[in-house]
């Protein structure tokens, strides 16, 4: 037992070590049960990849276009359904219904860019396709495959904070910014007139109308990040109350809910000519656009390892801590945003993440999430478990690289905190994190190891 609260008092003598390539040794008595322990920092290398798409079903709906000096011009565009309330029908005490309006409803919690720039919407109804349920879709598919914008529904110029809103509702905490489009008469009615079929299903309701494509056609100074987008029927019909005719007015609504696809078209037509890659950084950009490659020297690591203990020894790593150091920030309101966490996740798994939203467990050697620290500018990743089950799989292997991707995501828990969610950042977000090559303080891991 005092060997062991010997151990423990010096383990954050160790920790607190500076940086270096020197292995220091640390050995514990009796000789017969001796456990040695080393710290060791290594450096990694590390190189930018442009990255094309990833999974177009996101949680936020990203609308809008955005300039920025350093990562170029980001556009979302959005592919939704509508779901119909299956089995609607006029109440039975309907009498004379008549519509009203046909109102298209965007709401927005948050928005990233200039307050006051305007931004126009344009909105098209879908005329050649809708979405499959059970198709996987990715964030570069082709517009034209649904729409071949001949079907214009409308137009509406807005900002992203609406000016004709008073400052005391705008900060109330049940304000929700909203962008409503009110449709021409025509499709109110067209609407209106739904046969009773339409209602039977998701997918009977898309023989009648198949969804819409919003798009910006001016403004690239905003982008809205979209949680709802719902259309609702106004009508009203006159009932008998005890003689006497009563109006009601009424709505039927057509939310793009989870029982249908939306679908996010997230283009970067120009990062590759803007971005100015150099040896010393690595580029992060959400959503899509840059994650950078990184290869963690296993092999190196082994061999400085071996070098200090014997193969036949219990090897536990007992940590082994990634830095990604922020570098090039810029506090100003129009500059981009760390994303508040990275997933590292090995090269040979990324399929699997784009295509299923595949979620990683914290005790799995595939994935591993870092959190962004502010105040220090910086990303750490335990990588402790990641790296204790590879390094005896082959004690002589010097050589291997494993490449891994960092990964802008956003992270969902629940009240156990327990990982439900992980998917790709749709929202804006960018940094620029000093890389393996890096003069000042390059990328590297600081490793803890015990043996006995």
């Amino acid at each position: 037992m005092r060997k062991v609260y010997y151990l423990l008092l010096l383990l954050p003598f160790l920790l607190s070590a500076c940086y270096s390539d020197e292995s220091t040794g640390l050995i514990v008595q009796p000789e017969k049960d001796k456990i040695s322990i080393f710290t060791d920092t290594i450096g990694v290398a590390s190189s930018d990849l442009f990255v094309e798409a990833f999974s177009a079903h996101t949680d936020t709906l990203l609308l809008g276009e955005y300039y920025d000096a350093k990562f170029g011009l980001t556009k979302g565009e959005i592919v939704a359904q509508l779901a119909p309330p299956i089995g609607y029908e006029f109440p039975a005490e309907a009498n004379n219904p008549q519509p009203d309006s046909l109102i298209l409803y965007m709401y927005y919690h948050t928005w990233f860019g200039l307050s006051n720039t305007p931004l126009e919407i344009s909105i098209y109804e879908l005329n050649k396709k809708t979405p499959e349920y059970s198709t996987t879709y990715y964030s570069n598919f082709d517009i034209s495959e649904f729409t071949d914008k001949t079907i214009p529904l409308g137009k509406k110029i807005v900002t992203s904070v609406d000016q004709t809103i008073s400052d005391s509702i705008r900060s109330s905490s049940t304000y929700v910014p909203t962008i409503q489009y009110k449709c021409t008469p025509e499709q109110t009615t067209r609407f209106f007139n739904l046969p009773k079929e339409a209602y039977a299903s998701e997918k009977a309701f898309t023989e009648y109308f198949k969804g819409i494509y919003i798009t910006t056609t001016y403004g690239s100074s905003t982008v809205l990040n979209l949680a709802n987008i719902e259309m609702k029927l106004y009508y009203h019909y006159t009932y008998n109350k005890n003689g006497k005719d009563t109006i009601v007015n009424t709505s039927i609504i057509y939310p793009a809910n989870s029982e249908v696809r939306q679908l996010n078209k997230l283009s970067h037509p120009n990062i590759e000519s803007i971005v100015k890659l150099r040896d010393s950084v690595n580029y992060i950009k959400s959503s899509a656009g840059m994650c950078p490659e990184i290869l963690l020297p296993v092999g190196a690591m082994r061999k400085r390892i071996f070098s200090n203990i014997d193969t036949t020894k219990l090897l536990d790593i007992n940590s082994a801590i990634l830095t990604l150091e922020g570098t090039e920030l810029v506090s100003s309101e129009s500059a981009l945003t760390p994303p508040d966490v990275l997933m590292l996740i090995r090269t040979n798994h990324i399929d699997k993440f784009v295509k299923n939203n595949w979620i990683p467990e914290t005790n799995d050697t595939i994935a591993v999430l870092g959190y962004y620290n502010t105040d220090k500018s910086v990303y750490t990743f335990d990588l402790s478990y990641f790296l204790d089950k590879e390094i005896m799989t082959a004690p002589t292997n010097f050589t291997e690289q494993e490449s891994v991707l960092l990964i802008p995501v956003n992270v969902t828990i629940n009240s156990s905190y327990a990982i439900t969610s992980v998917k790709a950042q749709s929202k804006l977000g960018g940094v620029v994190i000093r890389s393996g090559k890096n003069p000042t303080s390059r990328m590297r891991i600081r490793f803890l190891y015990s043996a006995f």
